[in-house]
């Protein structure tokens, strides 16, 4: 049992315990001040229309998407390298590709069907445009999606050439999975 302290020995409070600042928190990313005044719907602000998403914003939904696969991939290269006691033969690495290509099927198809969207995609704040039926996409559209980015890929980003001039221009992607990414908002 604790006896309390008696009242003139009650410690001082530190410089910290002290300060009238409340504590911050570590936002990513600043915030505006709340306006709790307004709240009519007239005085909000306006939503931002969502549009075809930029060549950047592909980008970077692609190289994310690329680097989950590398990643899977030399994970299981490490393990494998780890039971086995040496790297693998030159024969070896043509299995490691075809391991490669069904783990980019798989990590982008999989959460194309089950979401929407890909992890490149959900950091890069795109989706697949809804074909106004109100579903997500099916596994032959997600796998044609597949393709078509594959087929950018593979030819280094020529047949992007022609969404660089006109923003709207669907990407191979695009034109054979039938649906558009946009932004996400």
């Amino acid at each position: 049992m604790t006896v309390p302290p008696p009242p003139g020995d009650i410690p001082e409070p530190t410089d910290h315990e002290k300060s009238d600042e409340p504590l911050d928190d570590f936002p990513l990313r600043p915030e505006p001040p709340l306006d709790l005044g307004s709240t009519s719907p007239a005085e909000a602000a306006p939503a931002i229309p969502s549009g075809a998403a930029s060549l950047p914003d592909r980008a970077l939904g692609t190289a994310a998407d690329v680097a989950t696969s590398v990643l899977v991939v030399l994970v299981a290269l490490l393990a494998a390298f780890a039971a086995r006691g040496h790297t693998p033969r030159i024969s070896g690495l043509g299995w490691a590709a075809l391991f490669a290509l069904c783990v980019s099927f798989v990590a982008v198809v999989v959460p194309l069907v089950l979401f929407g969207r890909t992890v490149g995609m959900a950091l890069a704040g795109l989706i697949a445009r809804d074909d106004g039926a109100g579903r997500q996409l099916t596994p032959s559209e997600a796998a044609r999606r597949w393709t078509g980015t594959l087929l950018s890929v593979v030819g280094i980003g020529v047949p992007l050439l022609f969404t660089l001039s006109n923003a709207a221009a669907p990407t191979p992607a695009d034109r054979l999975s039938g649906r558009t990414l946009v932004r996400d908002g």
